[in-house]
């Protein structure tokens, strides 16, 4: 049937040509000799809502980043628990701590683009590096990593975010199958020079970067995008620079359950709606080839007059893309949903296209 050997080809366009390329290391561009690199004050730039028990947990991991000279600026978004309390005690005999207080009785937060642009208002360094409360490093050295990507031309820097989910359950698998292919996705695309979107939870850019587009002011109205619509913003080939080793990433937890799961999902594909044309175009053909080449091969296996050739087909398709997707999941530490990836690979086919149907005629999501 064509229309399953036009979606293979598309499928593997994607898979040999964006995702086959990562690796550890992967630069768009030579990237600074460490070595002989002038590491620049950095300020660490954070939202916290609700936050207390993980700030109280994650903050250390922080502070004792390797680095010569650095800040974290941490502004509270309307906590209702003691958060505001926790980084007014913690200031007092750490001096690199810096915070804001959005008090919930006069502010009405709708997102955190406003906690972030507080908090890069009090930053008082130029280049920023953004992570979340729940996050925490690989290691000490994630810092350093982070800013390598900094030069003269790169004033944009992705990280990767890997997520951790608890025991080898159905949601777990799927929770990171998802999130891996997110990641193969935007790192791919930077590479070969269409950087779309980043993570807020491992994300750098500097302040003349960030001014000039005037912040988040784009899309401010959007209660989300601090990432992806920021970066679609910003982003050119030439400015953006991709961090992805083994110690530069940034871990933290999954949804628990199928509810949390269900809601953050609904928010990020929400904001897909407001990506620009040329992104949902492109990022359109993989899914879209992926549907049809299931729905194809379905039609081929019980109306065809025999099974063998779309047997063949399928082996064709899935094998190097097994092979594939096994390697980039161990090295994005998400390698929940590889020894399953046939059968992920066939029922997220079917399951995108019912949660982006929910996701698109959604008029608001919860935050």
């Amino acid at each position: 049937m064509s229309i399953v050997g036009l979606a293979l080809i598309i499928s593997w366009f994607y898979f040999f040509y964006y995702f086959g390329g990562i690796k550890y290391g992967m630069k768009s561009n030579a990237a600074a000799n460490s070595d002989n690199f002038r590491y620049p004050p950095v300020s660490i730039i954070m939202a916290a809502k609700n936050a207390a028990l993980n700030l109280e947990d994650h903050i250390h991991h922080w502070l004792n980043q390797d680095y010569p000279q650095f800040e974290l600026v941490i502004a509270d978004d309307c906590s209702a628990d003691e958060t505001g309390y926790f980084l007014v005690k913690t200031a007092e005999h750490e001096p690199r701590l810096k915070f804001v207080l959005l008090d919930p009785n006069v502010i009405k937060s709708g997102g955190k683009k406003l906690a972030l642009t507080l908090a890069i208002k009090k930053a008082q360094y130029q280049h920023f590096v953004l992570t979340d409360s729940d996050c925490i490093p690989e290691s000490d050295q994630w810092l350093k990593q982070m800013v390598q990507g900094f030069s003269n031309q790169k004033s944009l820097v992705l990280g990767v975010a890997p997520i951790t989910t608890t025991g080898n359950g159905f949601l777990s698998r799927l929770i990171q199958f998802e999130n891996s292919f997110t990641a193969l996705n935007y790192l791919g695309m930077a590479f070969r020079g269409k950087p779309y979107m980043g993570v807020g939870r491992n994300l750098a850019y500097t302040r003349d970067l960030y001014n000039s587009v005037g912040g988040f002011s784009e899309h401010y109205h959007i209660p989300a995008g601090d990432d992806d619509l920021f970066v679609q913003s910003v982003a050119t080939a030439q400015n953006t620079e991709i961090c992805f080793t083994a110690e530069s990433m940034m871990m933290s937890k999954g949804p628990k359950n199928f509810k949390e799961y269900w809601r953050q999902k609904m928010r990020h594909l929400w904001v897909g709606k407001f990506y620009q044309s040329s992104v949902k175009n492109r990022l359109m053909w993989y899914p879209v080839a992926q549907f049809a080449f299931w729905l194809g091969i379905l039609i081929w296996f019980f109306a065809g007059s025999t099974w063998l050739w779309p047997l063949i087909t399928l082996i064709v398709k899935i094998t190097p893309e097994w092979i594939i997707y096994f390697q980039k999941s161990k090295l994005l530490k998400m390698p929940k949903a590889a020894p399953l990836y046939p059968f992920f690979n066939f029922f997220h086919s079917f399951w995108y296209v019912y949660i982006g149907i929910n996701a698109f005629f959604k008029r608001k999501v919860i935050w």
